[in-house]
């Protein structure tokens, strides 16, 4: 049995005006939103252009500094480090003893020698911290010449730890000593 229609139409009713409405509306809408994504595309594109060229020189550049510092990595290796500290060390010890002030030093033994002791050789040795080291050869009138000179060592600031070496008493009268004694200049030349 067939089902009884209400419809007497001969062709059935459809209205598709409502439909065909939605979709010519949605497919405009549909179309302004693709336009303006492209026009917003390329836009982007335009306006970040100086941006990326920028950022691609920048990587260009990194990578560059990234080679020149592997480069300059493998030459650091290939370097013998340990002859390099020891020519740098006598090449230091060298303009440590050519910048030492041998006036300033003679003044400042003037202050410690007393009027009966001559000096007769003074042989200095630098040390790396800026002390210099100083084997005094002296020539006294009186027996406790060398022990008042080293008491005056004692007392002046810019000597200090004063050690006898040796007396000798001279035949034709006198007395000759050695003293070593640590000395600060005034202006220090760390040799390192």
């Amino acid at each position: 049995m067939k089902p009884i229609h209400l419809n007497l139409a001969s062709r059935p009713y459809r209205d598709y005006r409502p439909v065909y409405a939605v979709v010519v509306v949605t497919s405009l809408i549909i179309a302004y939103m693709m336009l303006n994504n492209i026009e917003t595309f390329y836009h982007y594109r335009r306006s970040t252009s100086s941006t990326r060229a920028d950022i691609d020189r920048y990587e260009a550049q990194a990578d560059q500094e990234s080679r020149r510092a592997t480069a300059v990595d493998a030459q650091l290796k290939s370097l013998n480090l340990g002859a390099l500290d020891n020519k740098t060390r006598f090449i230091n010890a060298q303009l440590a003893q050519r910048a030492f002030s041998w006036s300033e030093l003679l003044d400042h033994l003037e202050n410690v020698i007393t009027e009966d002791v001559r000096i007769t050789s003074i042989a200095p040795s630098f040390d790396t911290n800026g002390t210099v080291h100083l084997n005094l050869s002296c020539e006294g009138k009186t027996p406790d010449s060398m022990v008042k000179t080293l008491e005056h060592f004692n007392k002046e600031g810019n000597f200090f730890n004063p050690f006898p070496k040796v007396e000798t008493a001279q035949e034709k009268g006198g007395y000759t000593f050695g003293i070593g004694v640590d000395y600060r200049p005034s202006v220090v030349k760390v040799v390192q």
